[in-house]
C-alpha cells in the first residue's frame, strides 16, 4: 500500500508537471489525421511516415505513454476519436536506435501496452516494458539540426562537402572574418566546430572555396547589407532552426 502511494503522489506531480503536448489531431499531415480520426480498433504500434503511432481502447478517462528514452519523465497523453480509440501520434525521436521501451499511463497506473506483444523486463526497475521498433532518423537535416548545445550557449557548426577542404565560418561574432574560425574534419568530408557565443541573434554563413554560403541546415535565413543570404542563429533564446527535438 505503501509503495502504490507513492507511486500514486508521483503520478499526479507527472501530470501536474506535464507540458500540452500538441494534440493528435493538431498535426499539419491530412492522411495522418484521417488515419488517427478513422481508427475503430487499437492495434500495437506502428511506424508512419516520421511518426510512431499508438492506440489504445476501453472505458478509459486518461491514456499517456512515457518513453525510457526520456527517462519516464514525460507524458504523452493520447487523445479520444470520435470511435472511442484513443490514438497518439509522436514524432519520431532522433538518434534513437531499434527498440524503443515505453510504458502506458492509463488511468493513473503504469502499464505495458496491452495491444503489443513485444516487452522486456527494464534493468533498473524490474517493470515490464513494452518495445516498439523504430528506424534510425539523423537530425542532420533541415529542421531537424540542433545548431546550439544544450545550455544554449554554445554554437554547433556542421558542414558536409568534399573531402580535404578548408572551412571556415564568418559572422557578425568574428567581424565577419573568413580565416578565424576554421571548421575541423572530423570524418571525410565532415566539417565541425563548436564555438561559443555571447547572447543575441547572429548572422553568419560558411567560407568554402572562397564563396560565402548560407548554412544547408538552418531553417532561419536572411539577407545581408551586400544583397547576400545568410544563416541566422539565435542565443539564449528558443533554437527556431530546430523543428523538432
Amino acid at each position: 500500500m505503501k509503495r502504490w502511494h507513492i507511486c500514486s503522489i508521483l503520478m499526479a506531480t507527472l501530470l501536474l508537471a506535464m507540458p500540452r503536448a500538441l494534440g493528435a489531431f493538431e498535426i499539419e499531415s491530412l492522411p495522418l489525421h484521417l488515419i488517427l480520426a478513422g481508427k475503430t480498433e487499437a492495434e500495437p504500434p506502428f511506424v508512419w511516415g516520421d511518426y510512431l503511432i499508438f492506440s489504445a481502447k476501453g472505458g478509459y478517462r486518461f491514456v499517456g505513454a512515457a518513453f525510457e528514452f526520456e527517462g519516464f519523465a514525460k507524458i504523452h497523453a493520447f487523445e479520444r476519436n470520435k470511435e472511442g480509440v484513443f490514438v497518439l501520434a509522436l514524432p519520431l525521436p532522433l538518434k534513437q536506435r531499434a527498440l524503443l521501451a515505453y510504458r502506458l499511463i492509463i488511468d493513473g497506473a503504469w502499464v505495458p501496452d496491452p495491444v503489443n506483444p513485444r516487452r522486456a523486463t527494464g534493468r533498473e526497475t524490474g517493470l515490464a516494458l513494452s518495445l516498439v521498433e523504430v528506424p534510425y532518423v539523423s537530425d542532420e537535416r533541415l529542421g531537424l539540426y540542433s545548431h546550439l548545445d544544450a545550455a544554449g550557449r554554445t554554437a554547433r557548426f556542421l558542414w558536409k562537402g568534399r573531402p580535404g577542404e578548408i572551412v571556415t565560418v564568418a559572422g557578425d561574432f568574428n567581424n565577419w572574418d573568413p580565416f578565424l574560425h576554421e571548421l575541423c574534419e572530423t570524418a571525410p568530408g565532415v566539417y565541425e566546430l563548436a564555438l561559443p557565443l555571447p547572447p543575441g541573434v547572429h548572422r553568419y554563413a560558411f567560407v568554402v572555396r572562397g564563396e560565402y554560403l548560407a548554412d544547408p541546415l538552418n531553417v532561419e535565413r536572411a539577407t545581408n547589407a551586400e544583397g547576400r543570404v545568410v544563416s541566422v542563429l539565435r542565443v539564449g533564446e528558443a533554437d527556431t532552426s530546430t523543428a523538432r527535438r
